[in-house]
Order: structure tokens, then C-alpha cells, then sequence
């Protein structure tokens, strides 16, 4: 073994070694007393134990000591120096061999802590296979650019985030996401680096690559999230400030008084704050960890404490609780075909970005008929097989989103309202009752009903504009139902939430008929409809104000000011999107609601895991504190309980690992 990588050795694992040799050192001097009684060789030894083992420790007591912040070294520090100057070299060495041994065993355990993710990082393979001018090449997968087209075989890692081009697969996600299937994916559909291509062999365009994928940024926003202390290491850190210089103000007291050098190295041994340190962010880690392993993605231990508080969880309706895949379920011309009454709304709607605007257009496109199974479109026996072209579905001659409400468009110079009631009450359009009684049948199935009004004369003035000499006279032509089917887990989620003691309510923009039909079906406790984004801000705040720490779930876009006002923010779906992984306070990887109970029931056990650990800490000092004005506790066997005490609290930390 050549130089070097004996100092590599050395360097990597220093601090086994050093505790060994003081180990060792420590038990031949005390045997070679015990058993000869050459007491001089015996002492020496034990110094020489206490030295190898106590460099270190004093070392940085040193610095410090130099930088006014004393700390557990320090305490440990004078404890040893003490006990040789008076003599008692057995346990001078005691005192730092424990504390070496204890130091290494804590920090192996904390690393093993940490590296919680090593496996993400294991994950991403290290080369890729790139076709280039027509040849298929292996090279360095951070060295794969943007746009570049990375074949990925059956069995193979993905190594790159990007977009399928060709071929069809299952891929296991479970890595980014958590999901625990695997998700079919075809042409067109995002993968991600890290996961495992299973079926069938399948072309990558290249959207990120090396540092900039999804699983690389995960890892750094985790390990963060692992350094941020959370607001108990905070307040223990000021005490600790304290604390140190009390211990040793008392162990000088305590000569003064009694003139015992043993009681007061004692006291300073004893008085370590090593557990009280050490608890709390093993907690922290263990279950940060375990969240990002499970596809959940926590900010850090502030937002992780306030988590373990939640008694209320407000949900988002639209692509939280449903699917987000809004299609239209029925159409009901009134005085006209239902096909026109369709038609004229997707003129209407062509320019909105509204999601319920992309379903009519979709379903103008395809001509789809009226369908009255609550869901499943049913295409007219009549109907064209082959969907529309985009560019057949004119444009409207003027424009105007009505937010939250809907749309007010002019189509051969007549003004075309599609919307809500809401919308129709303020462009005076006169509900008949034979359309009042169909919306409310499809809105007690818990679907959204969307008026289509007609101008029923031209009306003067510049169309483009929207300017008119004269208030216009509408007639309701059309009702397009509207529905968003529940995710299947929806009611059993809200159910682990409610046995979880947690309070739930529903935020939707619907009218009050459907926000109720669902809120039934799902079986949350309460709901507020006709919401705009400010409005669910609002709620939010006086949920809060009522005294509720408010968890509220949405999609991290649309719902952004009531996120951003609840204490603590979860975004769904946030795997591939920069934004929630960096912003959000606790980020679902995929649109799983069953990963909202597991984050909440995690942060609330790492709550009293923390207290756990803070509890089993002041207890030992106390204790100790009492066996050592009791007689009771000696030098060498404070240390070991301190110890003890320290492993004791990372074990039970460490317990989140598998929560």
C-alpha cells in the first residue's frame, strides 16, 4: 500500500482510529495497574490515552473558547485537564476515550442519517446512449445536451429528464415520485432521471440533463432542507449559549464550597448538553429523509414542526380532489340544436386559457353529442368519426375574459355571454325555468353548468371593442354540463384525516349546489363555493384567525395566494416543475392524495419524536445531576450515561427512517 493511500485511509476514517488507539491505551494502562502495580508506566499510559483521544476535543475547545461560544468540548476539555492535574489519570482518560467513542458512534450514525438519499443519488446511471448523425454513442451523462435524443432500453435507468418520442412503456417512478406502480407512457409524456424503464424500449428527447434535472434538484433542495435548523434547534441553540458557562460557573461554585475537585469535574461532565443538542436534528433528518424517499419533499425542519401542528387541511377542488381532466358530460340546446348551442360557445371560448374552455373546444372539435350518464360522453350516431380541425372553429370577432366568472365574445355581430349565473345576472340575460330546473339536476350530480346566451339582435357600434350604442337583449341558447371526475382515493384520504383528528374543507369557485354534491360524495366536513383566488386567500386567513393551523393542498399555480397564506403550503404534482420544488413548504412529487395523510401523521410523529429527544435528554442530566450530589455518580460513569444518553436519542430519532 503505497503513501498516499495510507494518509487517504487515515484522513477518511481518523476519527475510528483515534478513538481506537485511546481505547486501547486507556484498558492496557489500567490492566498494567490493575495487575502489576507499576503505577508510574500505569499513569503515563493513561496520559498518553487521554492525549491521543483529547487532541481533537481540545483542539476545538480551543477555538472555542477563542470565539467566546463554549461548548460541549470545552466542558469535556476541563474535565480532563482537571483530573490529571489532580492526580486521577484513570479517569482523565475515561472521561475522553467515552467521549471519542461516543463522538464517532454519533457521527457514523448521523452520516448514515444523512445519506437517507444516497440511493436517489445511486439512481441517476453515470453514461448515456445518445444517437448522433445516425449512430447510436455512449457518453458521460452530464455531458448530454438539451434536444439531444437518448435511447433507453427495457430494464435501463432513464438518464436524462425529457420528453418520449418514440416507443410506448411502463416506467417505475418511484424514485422522484414515490408512486408504488408504474406509469405507462407514451409519445409525448415527460420522464424523468432516475427512473426505470421496464417495458419497452423507448427515445428520449433530452428536456434536462447532469445538475439540471428533476431528481439532482430534489437532492439539493433536500439536503437544505436537512441544514436549516428547525425552530427547537434554534431556541436550543440559544439556551446552549447559556447553559455552558452556567455548567461551569456551577462546577467552580461547587469547589468553592466544598473543596471536592472529583464533584466539580463532575459536575462539568455531567453537564453536557450533548443529547439536548443532537436530539432534535436527528429527528429532523431522519424524517426529511424518509418524506423525500417516499416522494413527498419538505422545505426544512421550520415548516416540518409547523406541519406536526396542522388541525385543519383545505383542499383545492379542481385537480386536487378531482382529476382535472374537466369534459364535457352533457349539452342542452334551448330553441336550438344542441351541436349549435356547442358550437357557439367554443367560438366563444377559442381564446380563453380556462381549463373548462379547453373542454368545450375539445368536445366542438370532436362534435361530440349530449351524453346523460353523469360522465361518459356519448357521440351521436350521425356524428363525424374524425375530429374537427383546430383552425375550423372560427374566431371570435371580440374577446373579454369575466374573471371567475366567464367569457363575453361577439360572433356575426351578435355578443355571445358564456359563463355562470353569476356572469348572466350582471349582463341582465333572463334565466327561462325550463333551464333554471336542467342546471340545477346537473349541478345536484355535482357537475358545473355553463350558460351559452345569444344577442338576439345586432346591436351597434365597434364590435372589436366591445362598444355598443344600445344594452343588448340576450336569450339563453345552451347549457354545456361540465364534470371532473373525484380521484379515486379522495373519500379515503379525507377519512385517514378525520381518524387523525384533522378537521377538512373544500375551496372550489363552483356554485353552491356543486361544491355540496361533492363535498358529499367525498365526505369532507365542510365547503365554501363561489370562491375566486382572493376568496379562498380570504377563507384561508379566517380559518387561521379562528385559531386553525391551516394546511391548504393545491396545484402550486392557480392556488398560489391561498398557498402562500396558509402556514404551511403543500403543492401537488410538482415533479418536473422548478417552481414548486423550489418554493413550495412541502411539495407532493405526484398528484397523490394518499401522500397527504403520510406527511401529515410524519410531521406530527417527528413533533413528539422531537419532544421525545428533548424530554429523555433533561431527564438524564437531572438524574445525573442527582446521583452526583448523591455520592452516587462517578467521573467515568457520568460520562458513560452522558453518552449513552446521546446514542439513546439518536436511536430513537432514527426511528422516522422507517415511519
Amino acid at each position: 500500500m503505497s503513501t498516499q493511500s495510507v494518509e487517504r485511509y487515515y484522513r477518511t476514517h481518523r476519527q475510528a482510529i483515534v478513538a481506537g488507539t485511546s481505547g486501547v491505551l486507556y484498558g492496557g494502562g489500567w490492566g498494567l495497574g490493575y495487575a502489576t502495580g507499576f503505577d508510574t508506566a500505569s499513569a503515563a499510559i493513561l496520559i498518553l490515552a487521554a492525549i491521543v483521544g483529547g487532541y481533537d476535543i481540545a483542539k476545538t475547545a480551543y477555538h472555542e473558547v477563542k470565539s467566546r461560544t463554549l461548548g460541549i468540548k470545552t466542558l469535556v476539555t476541563l474535565a480532563a485537564v482537571g483530573a490529571v492535574a489532580i492526580g486521577a489519570y484513570w479517569e482523565a482518560a475515561a472521561v475522553v476515550f467515552l467521549f471519542s467513542l461516543g463522538s464517532y458512534l454519533e457521527g457514523r450514525t448521523m452520516r448514515k442519517t444523512r445519506n437517507a438519499l444516497e440511493e436517489l443519488l445511486e439512481m441517476t446511471p453515470d453514461t448515456a446512449t445518445v444517437r448522433r448523425d445516425g449512430q447510436l454513442q455512449e457518453v458521460p451523462a452530464r455531458e448530454v445536451e438539451d434536444g439531444d435524443i437518448v435511447v433507453v432500453k427495457p430494464g435501463e435507468k432513464i438518464p436524462v429528464d425529457g420528453d418520449v418520442i418514440d416507443g410506448e412503456s411502463a416506467v417505475n417512478q418511484a424514485p422522484v415520485t414515490g408512486e408504488s406502480a408504474p406509469v405507462y407512457k407514451s409519445p409525448g409524456e415527460e420522464v424523468y432521471a432516475g427512473t426505470i424503464n421496464q417495458e419497452g424500449a423507448i427515445e428520449v428527447e433530452t428536456t434536462g440533463a447532469g445538475s439540471d434535472t428533476t431528481l439532482q434538484r430534489i437532492i439539493r433542495r433536500v439536503e437544505q432542507a436537512q441544514e436549516a435548523q428547525s425552530p427547537t434547534e434554534s431556541i436550543i441553540d440559544r439556551f446552549a449559549r447559556y447553559y455552558t458557562p452556567g455548567v461551569i460557573a456551577l462546577s467552580i461554585g461547587a469547589y468553592a464550597v466544598t473543596q471536592n475537585a472529583i464533584l466539580s469535574l463532575t459536575l462539568l461532565v455531567i453537564g453536557c448538553p450533548g443529547a439536548l443538542v443532537i436530539g432534535p436534528p436527528v429527528s429532523i433528518v431522519s424524517a426529511i429523509g424518509n418524506a423525500a424517499r417516499s416522494g413527498v419533499l419538505m422545505k426544512g425542519g421550520e415548516h416540518l414542526e409547523r406541519a406536526g401542528k396542522i388541525d385543519l387541511v383545505a383542499f383545492d377542488k379542481t385537480g386536487t380532489l378531482t382529476k382535472g381532466e374537466t369534459r364535457v358530460s352533457d349539452i342542452e340546446g334551448f330553441g336550438v340544436e344542441s351541436d349549435e348551442a356547442l358550437e357557439l360557445a367554443a367560438i366563444a371560448e377559442k381564446k380563453s386559457e380556462h381549463h373548462l374552455a379547453d373542454a368545450i373546444v375539445e368536445a366542438a372539435r370532436h362534435r361530440t353529442g349530449a351524453a346523460t350518464d353523469g360522465g361518459t360522453a356519448a357521440v351521436r350516431p350521425d356524428a363525424a368519426s374524425v375530429p374537427r380541425a383546430a383552425g375550423s372553429i372560427p374566431d371570435p370577432d371580440g374577446f373579454e375574459v369575466i374573471a371567475g366568472k366567464g367569457v363575453v365574445a361577439h360572433h356575426d355581430g351578435r355578443e355571445v355571454v358564456v359563463g355562470n349565473r353569476t356572469l348572466l345576472d350582471e349582463r341582465g340575460v333572463e334565466i327561462p325555468a325550463a333551464v333554471a330546473e336542467y342546471v340545477r339536476e346537473r349541478e345536484e350530480r355535482g357537475e358545473t353548468a355553463v350558460h351559452v346566451a345569444r344577442e338576439v339582435t345586432a346591436s351597434g357600434g365597434n364590435e372589436a371593442s366591445g362598444e355598443h350604442d344600445r344594452v343588448a337583449s340576450h336569450e339563453v341558447v345552451g347549457v354545456i354540463a361540465m364534470r371532473d371526475e373525484l380521484r379515486e382515493a379522495a373519500p379515503a384520504v379525507i377519512a385517514d384525516l378525520r381518524d387523525a383528528g384533522i378537521e377538512t374543507v373544500m375551496l372550489t369557485g363552483d356554485n353552491e349546489r356543486t361544491a355540496s354534491a361533492v363535498a358529499n360524495e367525498v365526505g369532507i366536513d365542510d365547503y365554501r363555493a363561489e370562491l375566486l383566488p382572493e376568496g379562498k386567500q380570504r377563507v384561508v386567513e379566517d380559518l387561521r384567525e379562528e385559531g386553525h393551523v391551516v394546511a391548504m393542498v393545491g396545484d402550486g399555480i392557480n392556488d398560489a395566494p391561498s398557498l402562500a397564506a396558509a402556514d404551511v403550503g403543500i403543492a401537488m404534482g410538482a415533479a418536473g416543475t422548478d417552481t414548486a420544488i423550489e418554493t413550495a413548504d412541502m411539495a407532493l412529487m405526484a398528484d397523490d392524495l394518499q401522500r397527504i395523510p403520510y406527511a401529515v401523521t410524519l410531521s406530527k410523529a417527528t413533533r413528539w419524536n422531537v419532544y421525545e429527544n428533548v424530554g429523555l435528554a433533561v431527564a438524564t442530566v437531572t438524574l445525573l445531576l442527582a446521583g452526583v450530589l448523591t455520592s452516587y455518580v462517578t467521573l467515568a460513569l457520568g460520562m458513560l450515561v452522558h453518552e449513552a444518553s446521546v446514542l439513546a436519542v439518536i436511536g430513537n430519532g432514527m426511528r422516522l427512517l422507517r415511519y
